[in-house]
Order: C-alpha cells, then structure tokens, then sequence
C-alpha cells in the first residue's frame, strides 16, 4: 500500500466523514473503495485483471440443471472469450 494525498471539496470531505463514522469504517477505507471500483467501470480493475470468479453463487441456475457442476466449463469459455478480445 502507498501513502498519497487527495484535495477534497469542503463538502466532499464533511460527506465522506459522516459515512465513515456511520459505517465504521476509516475515510481511507472509503476512498480505496470508490477508487478500486471506478478503476473497474472501464476494466481496468487496478491491474489485477478480471474477476473471473465473481459470478460464483451469484444465482440460482436453470431449473433441472446442475449450474455448479458447469463453473469450470462456464469459466473456460469466458477465458476464451476474453482472450480473442
């Protein structure tokens, strides 16, 4: 982890405060946060690649289907997929 400083809004930082304390969470905590996901909005994801196993328990699968005895297939081909990209 790296130190850095960011400049805030007035209201910015009184805002963040107050969702920190509400949460129990450290303002730095926050702001990592909302850093890790804008990085993820254009697939950056910070360098760490994508999150292949997000999907994992996300849903119920098809009625009659073992939707869990497909992951690995499912991962594969999303591999696959991001590899010709």
């Amino acid at each position: 982890m790296r130190k850095t400083m960011v400049y805030l809004e007035e209201d910015q930082f009184r805002q963040l405060k107050r969702r920190a304390r509400r949460e129990g969470r450290s303002m730095a905590a926050l702001i990592r946060e909302a850093v890790r996901r804008y990085l993820q909005q254009d697939g950056d994801g910070g360098g760490e690649g994508p999150d292949y196993f997000g999907f994992v328990g996300l849903a119920e699968g098809p009625p009659g289907e073992a939707a869990s005895e497909r992951a690995e297939e499912i991962l594969r081909e999303q591999l696959r997929r991001d590899l010709r990209t």
